[in-house]
């Protein structure tokens, strides 16, 4: 006879996930359902790491894959055994009240010595394990499965596509709540919440996508130079780097890779402009300095500076196009220019 038990499940249907790998940061996601009829474009085929479906998972963080059981929480597996345990007892207090009860029966009416059996079981409540659902839950726009991990991954858990674009674009989404919500707080005549909302909002690209270029070189580095990962991707090396077009670029030639080649002059300043729009905002309270009147001509140090819904919305689709140009750099096979 052979025992199984579901493991826990978060609200949403989902199951913890551990990644084997311990050079996954973080180690955590969770796995979802997936659509039982759905399918696999052609398109889509060089970008999957393996046909979706049991038997394997992929780390979202590392790519690494392995056994569907390598994966297995600890805390699920304790979760289990506690549960089986809670089981036999009752099975066991049954079985001992069953017998108490059949030996009361059995037993002479009207006898000069007479006995009874009791049994008093004790109660214990069904064990809870409560499993909680990450921040960010996704559906893979390759194989449908459902997901969820941290704010920033790389991969589908299931067939491995790389899936950082698609992250992107959820940060992209965030960004447009904050400046409808801007929008509706300054019709109220609510400026200065509305103006700070807003420079949130343009801040949040920025941060989303340093974070994305920083994780994407980390990843290549370790995949393709490992001897060179604390060369390569050290502070000392990386720093602030991506927070600057020129600087960025200078880390990323390092690995054969220029995230900033799809697009034209104009919309590479566009970009260098809101980065140094970003520091105003974010060390300056907004207010113009003779570094940034160089950069914006429309503006003379000591202004505040103007943010429009529009520029920022801009300034997000240009930085996700550099971030698409980066996913293609995962995809399985695809070599870089290492020097």
């Amino acid at each position: 006879m052979q025992l199984s038990l579901p493991v826990p499940k978060s609200p949403s249907g989902k199951i913890y996930q551990y990644s084997p790998n311990p050079n996954a940061t973080p180690r955590l996601f969770l796995i979802g359902e997936a659509p039982e009829d759905r399918s696999i474009v052609e398109e889509h085929r060089p970008r999957i790491r393996r046909e979706p479906g049991p038997g394997q998972t992929v780390c979202p963080y590392s790519g690494h894959v392995a056994e569907d059981e390598a994966f297995t929480h600890a805390d699920d597996i304790e979760a289990v055994k506690k549960h089986a345990l809670w089981m036999a007892e009752n099975d066991v207090n049954s079985f001992l009240g069953d017998w108490a009860k059949n030996f009361n029966r059995k037993q002479p009416r009207g006898s000069f010595i007479t006995m009874k059996m009791e049994h008093k079981p004790r109660r214990r409540p069904k064990p809870l394990a409560i499993r909680e659902d990450l921040l960010r839950s996704l559906g893979c726009n390759v194989c449908a499965r459902a997901y969820g991990v941290y704010a920033l991954a790389l991969f589908c858990s299931d067939c491995g596509s790389p899936n950082v674009a698609l992250h992107f674009r959820r940060e992209i989404e965030l960004v447009q709540e904050q400046i409808a919500l801007a929008d509706e707080l300054d019709t109220q005549g609510r400026g200065e919440i509305a103006y700070r909302i807003m420079g949130n909002a343009h801040e949040d690209v920025l941060t989303a996508f340093e974070a994305t270029l920083k994780t994407v070189h980390a990843h290549l580095v370790r995949t393709h130079l490992p001897e060179q990962l604390e060369k390569l991707t050290g502070k000392k090396a990386v720093g602030n780097a991506f927070q600057n077009v020129e600087r960025g670029r200078e880390v990323f030639a390092k690995i054969g890779l220029d995230p900033f080649d799809r697009l034209d002059a104009v919309e590479i300043d566009h970009i260098r402009l809101n980065i140094q729009k970003r520091h105003v905002l974010g060390h300056n309270l907004g207010i113009a300095d003779e570094h940034y009147a160089r950069f914006a001509e429309d503006h003379e140090p000591g202004e505040t500076i103007t943010l429009i819904g529009e520029d920022i919305r801009r300034f997000a689709e240009l930085c996700f196009r550099v971030v698409e140009h980066l996913e293609d750099s995962l995809i399985p096979g695809v070599g870089l220019s290492l020097s």
